[in-house]
């Protein structure tokens, strides 16, 4: 048996109840689309100019893999500089993070971590990741997969 069909209630109070963009509502959506159009205007971060950035964190065994081959992918990537980025934080990424010399280590600048962890992650869909910057530290090549040395100077070479 078919149910009975009864006309669609129309009225500014009945699309309220049932879900539709009353006034609360719309100021909500009015809200959220100014706030977001806000976001994409901001320049993107600036990394650190002239260098290949690893990202790493202490679950990726392959990160541990390519920190052991610091000093010959750093090699490999002169003139460019070498850092890595920890996109973790926690004890066991304090740890990874003692075990990487201090001139490879690179922080964001004060109060801006999750914005660079954001947008370096955002560039990935795993880790290692690296990410190599032009002369004003905007990204211009990236590469997935562990650096060896090979690897690092293809990556130099898109830039």
């Amino acid at each position: 048996m078919n149910p009975p069909v009864a006309p669609a209630n129309t009225s500014r109070r009945a699309r309220a109840v049932e879900g539709g963009c009353g006034p609360v509502r719309l100021a909500a959506l009015v809200l959220v689309l100014v706030l977001g159009a806000a976001a994409p205007a901001d320049d993107p971060p600036r990394y650190p100019p002239d260098t290949v950035l690893l990202l790493v964190a202490p679950w990726c065994a392959p990160c541990h893999a390519e920190l052991a081959r610091l000093d010959t992918i750093a090699a490999a990537a002169r003139p460019r500089t070498v850092r890595v980025f920890m996109v973790e934080d926690g004890a066991r990424a304090a740890a990874m993070w003692q075990r990487v010399p201090a001139a490879y280590r690179w922080t964001p600048p004060d109060g801006e971590l999750r914005r660079y962890r954001t947008d370096a992650l955002a560039r990935t869909a795993g880790l290692p990741f690296a990410i190599a910057t032009d002369a004003r530290g905007r990204v211009c090549a990236t590469r997935g997969g562990g650096l060896d040395a090979a690897r690092v100077v293809a990556l130099v070479r898109e830039c």
